[in-house]
């Protein structure tokens, strides 16, 4: 009995010890596997077929072609690309597997079309071409791939517009990631106006069209001293424009120059509505 025990304990001993020299050994193992551990092996049909060997956690380098065959088909798992990202979306099957609503982004980087929300046609020439986007959609972007981060399996890199061969970002990456950024400080100088100056109130009904009006509590529906006056606000290189109420004091200078003290931002009164009412009206 205490032979057995004995025997048992050597074992235990062995698998730890193995295991110890498996994490210690992890590139040198594979590195030994990968040259003599069969390199070469006869498939059913005499051709030579290469065995490589990558660790799970490894990232993948994907061209085109390959993520194509990651279709969700054939026991294959779903993969899409994001910005040069590849991400694995098997769990989310019934958004991402045949003929379900997201299919169209399956096996591909269609980047474009997380904005456009055109599904129909893919065109890989211009698919994920994101240099000509607005700013704003830029930031749109990069909170889908936030998104694509937090909610399914980052596998690698795509091999074309945003990464080279190597998996090092490309020129178009680069000139991509300074448009990012520009936007981040656009945006940040937008949301410091809101700040400043609060959203209006805003409604539609047939008869009048959209009417926007300002309150003490206008906005973020937090009681200010003050009433304000509609104006619309433009963000740097967008032309859709949010309803800003504007204190009395400053209303002069704003509508003198177009634009606030600080920042790109761009006021400009409504279309046949006074400078100094507290309502406008317009039509889309």
């Amino acid at each position: 009995m205490f032979g057995f025990v004995k025997h048992l304990f050597k074992l235990q001993f062995l698998f730890i010890l193995a295991a110890v020299l498996a994490g210690l050994y992890r590139t040198e193992i594979k590195q030994f596997a990968n040259r003599h551990a069969a390199n070469y092996v006869d498939n059913a049909d005499g051709e030579t077929v290469s065995l490589q060997f990558k660790a799970a956690n490894e990232a993948m380098l994907l061209t085109p072609a390959e993520l194509s065959k990651y279709n969700g088909e054939d026991g294959q798992p779903i993969y899409l690309a994001l910005l040069g990202s590849v991400f694995d979306v098997t769990r989310g099957i019934k958004h991402y597997g045949t003929g379900c609503s997201y299919n169209f982004f399956v096996g591909r980087d269609a980047s474009v079309a997380f904005i456009s929300g055109e599904f129909e046609e893919y065109d890989p020439q211009t698919a994920d071409d994101v240099l000509s986007l607005k700013p704003n959609d830029l930031i749109g972007l990069a909170n889908w791939k936030e998104f694509y981060e937090k909610e399914y399996i980052y596998k690698g890199k795509l091999i074309g517009r945003f990464y080279d061969e190597q998996g090092e970002p490309t020129t178009y990456h680069h000139k991509y990631l300074a448009l990012f950024e520009q936007a981040q400080i656009a945006k940040a100088a937008v949301d410091e106006m809101r700040l400043k100056y609060p959203g209006c109130n805003i409604e539609w009904s047939e008869a009048k069209g959209t009417r926007v009006w300002c309150t003490t509590t206008s906005g973020d529906g937090k009681e200010r001293a003050w009433t304000g006056y509609p104006r619309k606000l433009f963000s740097p290189g967008n032309t859709n424009f949010n309803c800003a109420c504007v204190p009395e004091s400053e209303l002069d200078q704003i509508d003198t120059e177009g634009k606030a003290a600080h920042g790109d931002a761009m006021f400009k009164a409504y279309d046949n509505c006074s400078s100094r009412a507290k309502e406008c009206f317009y039509r889309v």
